[in-house]
């Protein structure tokens, strides 16, 4: 991988189940819960045997809310997003591992109101 890769993206949608029927049927997209820390907290999307997003209840209308958010590889998460604040993003979630196979992330929002993901394979 390379720093600037997307490599992940997220649903984030109000109904879920809907989503899921709807990306089933157009895609082909297969599923499978995402329970880190032994809690469901979404579905991983699977196409032509990838895991390649996720599928999550969205958490009202506000900048990450509804939508989808791309989450761009960092080899050095802490300095990407400490780079990213200097020219004006805001953290909405800070650097923080999620587990040792789905590595470390971090969700921003851009200077114009865009929300963007950042994950690293460590913290």
């Amino acid at each position: 991988m390379r720093t600037g890769a997307v490599e992940w993206f997220d649903i984030r949608t109000p109904d879920p189940q809907t989503a899921r029927r709807f990306y089933a049927e157009v895609f082909g997209w297969t599923y499978q819960d995402f329970a880190p820390l032994g809690q469901v907290l979404g579905v991983t999307i699977w196409s032509d045997g990838k895991e390649i997003g996720m599928i999550t209840e969205a958490e009202g209308q506000a900048a990450g809310g509804a939508g989808t958010v791309l989450y761009v590889y960092a080899e050095d998460l802490r300095a990407t997003v400490k780079k990213a604040v200097e020219l004006g993003a805001t953290v909405r979630s800070e650097p923080s591992m999620m587990d040792e196979e789905s590595g470390a992330f971090a969700d921003l929002v851009d200077p114009t109101g865009v929300p963007i993901g950042v994950w690293s394979q460590t913290l």
